[in-house]
């Protein structure tokens, strides 16, 4: 969680009305209404509602991540400015904030058990070394700000907004090379646009995981590529099986670092 009820952690003024100008330029819209009502049709005595990976459940996912799509690009051009002066096109990133789904493999959403939930699991065979999860695609949402991300959580309906705290996380991006100027580069706050926002963790299960951050080193010798957006299949991955992460490899444990968060 990302909060911050001192006004002495280095928030200026200026940045205070930025966020805000920027949650007005979207907030106000018939969105908002469309996206309360479908939180609230569930029945909860409905035994396929109460399912989680039924296709009801699954679909209501679907609409959140459509939501949080859907504000976050109106308000893109205020995430990385604390001031109303900068505007999207000053905004350098590799790939721009699109409709796309970070897992690349086949894969679809389904019961973990009652310690985790949801995961994602393989539809087909995965070789060992393929890219799976590929975060820097457009297909999520990052925050320099941590005023902006809370004022972007505020705006949201209530459950979508629970559930974006749940599956927000926090990575110091390394550079790709010393000509590297993506603005993600750094401390950033992300949350995906997809179902890769339920991928699990390994050791919640005390295995290994199935998919390391960082390309894989071609050959020996070879150190493997710094822990940044992408991730790769640690082994052979057969259809069926769940898709685990480490989130300790990438996760920053501590968002004192930002500035304008602390614990």
């Amino acid at each position: 969680y990302f909060y911050d009820d001192d006004d002495s952690s280095g928030d200026s003024a200026n940045e205070h009305e930025a966020v805000h100008t920027w949650n007005n330029q979207y907030h106000n819209d018939d969105t908002d209404n469309f996206y309360d009502n479908q939180e609230n049709v569930e029945d909860e005595s409905n035994a396929e509602h109460a399912d989680p990976v039924s296709d009801f459940q699954i679909q209501k996912l679907r609409k959140q991540w459509a939501a949080i799509h859907e504000k976050y690009m109106k308000g893109l051009n205020r995430i990385n400015s604390p001031t109303n002066d900068v505007d999207s096109s000053n905004i350098r990133i590799k790939e721009a904030p699109k409709v796309s789904y970070a897992i690349v493999v086949p894969s679809q959403i389904g019961d973990a058990g009652p310690r985790k939930g949801r995961g994602i699991f393989a539809t087909e065979p995965i070789q060992k070394g393929s890219l799976v999860v590929d975060w820097g695609n457009g297909s999520t949402a990052f925050f320099k700000v941590g005023h902006s991300w809370r004022e972007f959580v505020v705006f949201l309906p209530r459950e979508t907004a629970c559930n974006v705290i749940e599956w927000s996380w926090v990575q110091n991006i390394p550079p790709e090379d010393e000509n590297d100027d993506d603005v993600r580069i750094g401390r950033t706050i992300f949350v995906a646009f997809d179902e890769s926002n339920l991928l699990n963790s390994a050791d919640w299960d005390g295995i290994e995981a199935n998919l390391r951050c960082g390309r894989p080193p071609e050959r020996e010798g070879v150190e493997r590529d710094p822990c940044g957006f992408r991730y790769y299949a640690s082994r052979d991955i057969t259809a069926g099986e769940e898709l685990l992460i480490d989130y300790e490899e990438f996760i920053d444990l501590d968002p004192t670092g930002f500035g304008w968060v602390q614990d």
